[in-house]
């Protein structure tokens, strides 16, 4: 009984201090995972986001490997022209 005590406090105080990691991967609010995601839907391969001034970078990799950025509204996540 003991060790079952001590292993869930160990993993409960590991979360604890997890949990700013993940709070602090926000694009404008929004999860970096949400923001990865839609921009995927939109036929993307979305590598990485990030605020870059007013708008999202995201880090987009094409079909032959080569990476690039592009630009997206944050509000509507539509690629800023």
């Amino acid at each position: 009984m003991r060790k079952i005590i001590v292993s869930a406090t160990l993993a409960a105080m590991l979360l604890a201090g997890a949990a700013p990691t993940f709070a602090a991967d926000e694009v404008f609010g929004y999860s970096a995972y949400y923001v990865t995601k839609a921009i995927d839907a939109q036929g993307y391969n979305v590598a990485d986001v990030e605020e870059w001034g007013t708008n999202i970078r995201a880090t987009v990799i094409d079909a032959q490997g080569h990476t690039s950025f592009k630009i997206f509204n944050p509000d509507t996540l539509a690629l800023v022209s």
